[in-house]
């Protein structure tokens, strides 16, 4: 736990973790722009997650 700036505490968490929310937020965003399917984004978000 460390404070920030503004005062507040955060967790800190791993690089692997930071990066596996990195992917998810990129993923979700070119979701939304390629119009693809829901269902297979999912899939792919749980492909990598839990790979």
């Amino acid at each position: 736990m460390r404070h920030d700036s503004s005062g507040k505490i955060r967790a800190n968490i791993s690089m692997e973790e930071y990066l596996k929310k990195r992917q998810t937020e990129n993923m979700e965003k070119n979701t939304k722009k390629s119009g693809q399917p829901e269902k297979t984004a999912v899939l792919k978000l749980a492909e990598l997650l839990y790979v």
